[in-house]
């Protein structure tokens, strides 16, 4: 096949997709199954030429928060376009943030794999975009990159202070993983720290990630049981589940009289034997 006529038949190929898409009847059980031989036709890098177009559309679906459309356009971008696809999935994946669980994440990641110097200069370069979205979106290629800590742990770190809150809380969640252990005292200095937070977000973050640390924070958390935000106080007594002192245990049985019933029911079940919780 020449390349005029192989193109013209991309082409076709994607047009016919675009109208798949559009169909709403199409979104039903079985979906993914019947689009498939479309999507893998167009993962081919001789659809490389698309990519305008194709990045046109992932930006078009991220706006329209149609995740099913811009998983589908995602993937085929990813096939067709390799490392040049990466600038425009990880600006979707910073409109999106991958909350409904599909496959632009798992794209991404397959991308930083196979291309890893290009993640890593794209990732260092978000991370210090004027951009609070693109830096969040940085700071997470950067944890990817950088599993624990070893060459990128005072980037994150700074950021745990950084203007933009969504930015600060999650770095909180950053330092909570694996990837706080290339500097373990100073990510739980900054987790405490963050359980004073202005910001709700970042209150409820650095909390989180402070389940299951040393008994030395158990104080931190029963405090944060009297926060104004249902999320922290849900997540203090989260937090505290695993602990045995005495404080631990007043701070629960007095949020099992809380206002809000899903702070109630997760103390309640904080305090019942371990069977009781998962």
């Amino acid at each position: 096949m020449d390349t005029v006529t192989e193109h013209a038949a991309l082409k076709h190929a994607l047009s016919e997709l675009d109208a798949q898409l559009a169909t709403s009847a199409e979104r039903g059980p079985g979906a993914r199954r019947r689009l498939e031989p479309l999507v893998e036709a167009l993962r081919t890098p001789a659809a490389a030429f698309l990519r305008p177009e194709l990045e046109q559309r992932l930006a078009r679906h991220v706006t329209a928060d149609d995740s099913f459309a811009r998983d589908r356009i995602a993937h085929v971008l990813a096939g067709a376009c390799g490392a040049a696809a990466l600038p425009a999935l990880l600006s979707a994946r910073a409109s999106d943030r991958n909350d409904d669980g599909d496959t632009l994440e798992l794209d991404v990641l397959e991308l930083f794999g196979a291309w890893p110097e290009t993640a890593l200069k794209l990732s260092l370069d978000y991370a210090a975009s004027s951009d609070p979205g693109m830096r969040r979106v940085g700071l997470w290629g950067l944890c990817v990159i950088d599993s624990v800590g070893i060459n990128y742990f005072g980037l994150v770190a700074d950021a745990a202070f950084d203007p933009d809150p969504g930015v600060r809380a999650d770095a909180m969640s950053s330092l909570g993983t694996l990837f706080g252990t290339g500097d373990p005292s100073r990510a739980q200095a900054i987790l405490i720290t963050g359980t004073s937070d202005t910001a709700p977000e970042v209150r409820r973050a650095a909390v989180t990630a402070l389940w299951g640390a040393p008994e030395g924070t158990v104080d931190v958390l029963v405090a944060r049981t009297c926060d104004d935000d249902r999320g922290v106080r849900y997540w203090a007594a989260w937090a505290l589940s695993r602990s045995t002192v005495p404080q631990a245990r007043a701070a629960l049985e007095r949020l099992t009289a809380d206002e809000d019933p899903d702070v109630r029911d997760t103390a309640r079940r904080a305090l019942a034997p371990p069977t009781g919780w998962p």
